[in-house]
């Protein structure tokens, strides 16, 4: 392990704390956008999300819109909302698997939506719908065929995405690429399992991560630094506090970067 960061002139993360903005590419790959009933959010709405990724150096937020996720918008709205704003948002296209028409609509639609389009983007835990269920079969083939990224919320606590299932639907669709977000949080062991049993094709997600002291050192040491991508869950957490724990674990200035940019790069195929 490296030493503090504080101990580094120079460092990455000595150059954030002073200028308050990265001198690199952040990509944060696990966001959403809206209003949602149960708390309140500062900014939610794109033309403030917008003035804070910038504020801090965000490349690309890739999100999935609230409605969107729950059947009330779809997903076409979501594209022509953040067309305004260039290239810093990217979408997952949000799969919600009681409503199979939609699914099969919006993917015949998912040429159309370059670039804006990267992924897919699935809810099992709260939709309650495994993800081996063949409700997912369509959108995993989809993915497949096309090598695309899939979001999948993961927690040590649900049954319906986490653990064995991710490890079997990785292993059945190896064209893919799955983000476990929030790295089934709580289950350490199975989140090493699904990154070292799968063949390249699956990466851990920081969300609600970095506010765990010692927890990014410890997936680091069990996965390695490039199978670990960043993301905040924004705006259910905020982009300064995830890349200040980031940038504050003792971890090298290599890892820092894989995490931060590096790894999405490869992912989204962006230089």
């Amino acid at each position: 392990m490296s030493c503090s960061i504080w101990e580094k002139p120079g460092s990455i993360a000595e150059q954030f704390w002073k200028n308050g903005k990265a001198d690199f590419p952040i990509y944060d790959m696990h966001g959403h956008m809206g209003e949602h009933y149960g708390i309140y959010f500062k900014r939610c709405e794109a033309p403030e999300m917008a003035a804070h990724l910038r504020r801090i150096g965000v490349k690309h937020l890739v999100f999935s819109h609230h409605l969107a996720l729950w059947g009330e918008m779809r997903n076409a709205e979501v594209i022509e909302m953040i067309k305004p704003f260039g290239d810093l948002f990217r979408v997952y296209v949000a799969i919600n698997p009681h409503f199979q028409d939609n699914i099969r609509e919006d993917l015949a639609l998912f040429d159309k939506w370059a670039p804006f389009a990267v992924g897919l983007k699935f809810l099992a835990g709260y939709h309650k719908v495994k993800v081996s269920d063949k409700a997912y079969e369509y959108a995993l083939s989809f993915a497949n065929e096309r090598h695309l990224p899939i979001l999948n919320h993961t927690w040590g606590s649900c049954t319906c995405g986490n653990g064995p299932i991710m490890l079997e639907v990785a292993q059945k669709y190896p064209n893919a690429t799955f983000l476990m977000g929030h790295s089934i949080y709580g289950d350490w062991e199975y989140s090493r399992r699904v990154v070292k049993e799968t063949p390249g094709n699956t990466y851990l997600e920081l969300t609600a991560i970095p506010g765990e002291y010692g927890r990014i050192e410890k997936l680091v040491e069990a996965v390695g630094s490039d199978r670990i991508v960043y993301g905040t869950d924004m705006p259910w957490f905020d982009e300064y506090q995830a890349v200040g724990g980031v940038l504050s674990a003792k971890i090298t200035e290599d890892d820092m970067r894989n995490i931060l940019y590096r790894n999405a790069q490869k992912i989204l195929k962006e230089d």
